[in-house]
């Protein structure tokens, strides 16, 4: 079923993670859609995996970069008009595979959003963001950092996006889930969603019957142990002609780059 933009956003703000989209007609990555033919996979096979928690509840997913700082879309930590929320109100937990209990629940200390990100219906790029942590990760084997892509990855190579978000049963999944997509080009893209939308901060995925989805915002595209994509938007979830589109991190890695080293990660 499709709703509108502002009924979406207004469901957004109860808690589920956030998949937003570039027209109103589109469907947020909210509890309403489903990640579509994920499996269950342990934690340690996906170690820079984290979980947003908002008031205590699941939100959006995350990525480790260092031991003080997780990648996450811009999206996951601002309001609807684009402001940033009061880190206050976010923590992260690591180095679980399941979303309600074990690893570690870390306080969100500060969260910046690139400079550019806004959240116009009709472009929706630079969707990434910056969390600082109150206290550093203690790594091993169920908490890594990931490094970052630093090339663009040829159309149809095999990517794998993760998360916790909502599956075919209609419910979020307690246990992390993963799925293997096939790198989209960027002209396949546009066709769907239109030429202007889809730019070079922007890299698109998709296969038959899998898609990230509601409650994976924020979380990892991973190709060959890099990470080339943040979950950001789509249509509705697997949406056949409609690949999930990523926050490019090839194209963004010099502005993470900068703004990890301001926020002193180590």
């Amino acid at each position: 079923m499709l709703f509108t933009l502002l009924a979406l956003l207004s469901v957004a703000t109860f808690g589920c993670a956030l998949h937003l989209p570039v027209d109103p007609e589109l469907l947020l990555k909210n509890g309403n859609n489903r990640i579509i033919g994920g499996k269950d996979t342990p934690i340690e096979a996906i170690p820079w995996q984290v979980l947003l928690l908002k008031l205590g509840r699941h939100y959006c997913g995350g990525v480790v970069y260092s031991k003080n700082i997780i990648i996450t879309a811009a999206h996951c930590v601002c309001d609807d008009d684009a402001n940033i929320l009061d880190p206050k109100i976010f923590d992260v937990r690591v180095g679980s595979s399941t979303s309600n209990d074990g690893g570690s629940v870390i306080k969100v200390a500060k969260t910046i959003v690139h400079d550019r990100f806004t959240l116009n219906p009709h472009l929706m790029e630079y969707d990434i963001a910056l969390i600082l942590l109150s206290s550093p990760l203690e790594m091993g084997p169920t908490v890594k950092a990931i490094p970052l892509a630093d090339s663009i990855r040829n159309d149809g190579a095999s990517a794998i996006v993760s998360g916790w978000g909502w599956t075919e049963t209609g419910e979020a999944s307690l246990h992390l889930k993963s799925v293997s997509v096939n790198i989209v080009s960027r002209e396949e893209c546009a066709r769907a969603y239109g030429y202007k939308r889809i730019t070079q901060v922007t890299i698109c995925a998709a296969a038959p019957g899998k898609d990230s989805c509601g409650g994976d915002s924020g979380g990892p595209l991973v190709y060959e142990g890099e990470l080339v994509g943040i979950v950001s938007y789509g249509y509705g979830c697997a949406e056949p002609g409609y690949p999930g589109v990523y926050a490019n991190v090839v194209e963004l890695r010099k502005w993470i780059e900068k703004e990890a080293t301001k926020l002193g990660s180590t």
